[in-house]
């Protein structure tokens, strides 16, 4: 068994986190624990923790990221 956990900000509904667990399901197949935690720091959209492997689609690593280009 697959365990996913998935970091979301407390504004995320309960339908678009149900949509992402969709999703890894179709991709990973229906055999997933999956575990939600809420952090505001991450502002917005989410970062899923599956088995060790970071996907982090958060608005706070996006902003991150375009600061980073910003000074280069």
């Amino acid at each position: 068994m697959k365990s996913i956990i998935i970091t979301t900000a407390d504004n995320m509904s309960d339908k678009t986190y149900n949509y992402i667990c969709d999703r890894f399901r179709a991709k990973l197949g229906s055999d997933i624990d999956f575990r939600r935690v809420t952090d505001n720091g991450i502002i917005g959209g989410f970062i899923a923790d599956v088995d060790g492997k970071i996907y982090d689609l958060s608005i706070s690593s996006q902003l991150k990221q375009m600061k980073e280009h910003l000074v280069r």
